[in-house]
C-alpha cells in the first residue's frame, strides 16, 4: 500500500496553515491598505476633475466678464466723447455771446464817445466862432443882427 509519510503530510498542512496565516495577517491589511490608497487616489482625481471643471466655468465667466467690461468701457468712452462734444458746443456758443455782447458794448461805447466828441466839438466850434464874432465886430467889420443870426444858427446845429 501506500506508504505515506507522516512528514510530508505535517508540511502541507504546515504549509496550508502558513498560507492561512499570511493571508490573514499579511495579505488582508496590504490589501486594506492598497484598497485605501486607490481610493484616496481616485478621490483626488475626482476632486482634481472638479477644480478642473470649476477652473473652466470661472474662466468663461471671467472671458464673459471681460468682453461685457470693453463694451462698457467703449460705451462709457463714447458717452464722454459725446458729453465733451456737447460741452464744447456749449462753452463756443458762450464764447461767441460773450463776444457780441463785448462788441455791442464796445459800438455802444464808441458811438457815446463820438456823440460826446461831437458835442464838444460844437461846443468849440461855437465858442470859437462867437470869440471871432466878437473880434469881428470889435473891428466894425459885422453888424450886431448878423452875429446874434449867426450864433442862433450855431446854437441850432449844437442840438
Amino acid at each position: 500500500m501506500l506508504n505515506l509519510n507522516w512528514n510530508i503530510i505535517w508540511i502541507f498542512v504546515n504549509i496550508i496553515i502558513l498560507f492561512l496565516l499570511l493571508r490573514i495577517f499579511l495579505y488582508k491589511p496590504v490589501m486594506k491598505i492598497l484598497d485605501k490608497r486607490a481610493a484616496s487616489i481616485k478621490k483626488s482625481l475626482d476632486d482634481a476633475e472638479d477644480a478642473k471643471k470649476d477652473a473652466a466655468e470661472l474662466k468663461a465667466k471671467y472671458a464673459s466678464e471681460l468682453k461685457n467690461a470693453g463694451a462698457r468701457a467703449d460705451a462709457i468712452i463714447k458717452e464722454a466723447t459725446d458729453n465733451a462734444k456737447v460741452q464744447r458746443e456749449k462753452i463756443i456758443d458762450k464764447a461767441k455771446n460773450d463776444a457780441d455782447n463785448i462788441i455791442k458794448s464796445a459800438e455802444k461805447q464808441v458811438e457815446l464817445d463820438r456823440e460826446q466828441a461831437m458835442k464838444e466839438m460844437r461846443s468849440e466850434i461855437a465858442d470859437i466862432a462867437l470869440r471871432a464874432a466878437h473880434k469881428a465886430m470889435e473891428q466894425g467889420d459885422v453888424s450886431e443882427t448878423s452875429i446874434s443870426s449867426f450864433l442862433r444858427q450855431v446854437g441850432e446845429s449844437d442840438d
